[in-house]
């Protein structure tokens, strides 16, 4: 059981003096605007980098010349030592990647190669959470991180769901809408982080659910300290 004090403790500022030399963390930042970024945190050889998908581009950026306030929860099931392979995957992914912005995801991956693989042949559609999916189920041999399909598409606001199908339409004429509309869900970046807490992969919505409110609380006095 995941307690209170237990999430506190390990819900850790990505510029905090007292890090591990080597790990990978589920890292989130909160906007002004109130709304959340997902990214993946590596830490290796005592060097801090943030890789994730702002929207636009696919980008490993130094921690340190980054303006916002990122914190992180180790991911556990990630072996440390296993980080120069994770790096190395991560490169490839950055100089292959194409994604466009879009609140879907069917299970894919980028995997050793840094090839997107879908398992429907859609295209690379994703928001940040996808894409940080997309890389660790690539990384972890085809095992998915998070139960996606306990997200549907009543995660998404109507109007949104409607607009976005019909540019996908545009845009690739061909598409099995259909197939393509049963992908369409929304997992949020706090989920993600939540999801970070789990000890079996993979994760649950229902385990989530349970502890995103107590998340988002620390989160939020952790940005005010």
């Amino acid at each position: 059981m995941v307690t209170y004090q237990n999430i506190e403790d390990n819900i850790i500022s990505c510029l905090a003096d007292d890090l591990p030399e080597n790990m990978i963390g589920a890292a989130i930042v909160s906007n002004e605007d109130g709304s959340q970024h997902a990214a993946i945190f590596i830490r290796y050889n005592g060097e801090s980098q943030m890789f994730h998908f702002t929207g636009k581009n696919v980008m490993i950026e130094d921690v340190l010349s980054l303006d916002e306030a990122y914190y992180h929860k180790r991911l556990d099931f990630i072996d440390p030592i296993l980080l120069p392979a994770f790096l190395a995957q991560c490169e490839l992914v950055l100089e292959k990647a194409q994604p466009k912005f879009g609140y879907f995801y069917d299970g894919a991956l980028y995997n050793a190669n840094g090839d997107f693989l879908s398992p429907s042949a859609f295209p690379e559609y994703m928001t940040c959470v996808g894409f940080c999916l997309n890389v660790i189920k690539g990384f972890l041999s085809d095992q998915d991180y998070f139960t996606y399909t306990d997200w549907d598409s009543t995660t998404l606001d109507e109007s949104y769901a409607i607009n976005f199908v019909e540019k996908v339409k545009e845009d690739y004429p061909d598409i099995n809408l259909a197939d393509f509309k049963a992908n369409l869900r929304r997992i949020f970046p706090i989920e993600f982080l939540s999801g970070a807490f789990a000890d079996d992969l993979p994760v649950a919505k229902s385990f989530i659910n349970n502890i995103k409110l107590d998340v988002q609380d620390i989160l939020e006095r952790k940005l005010v300290a």
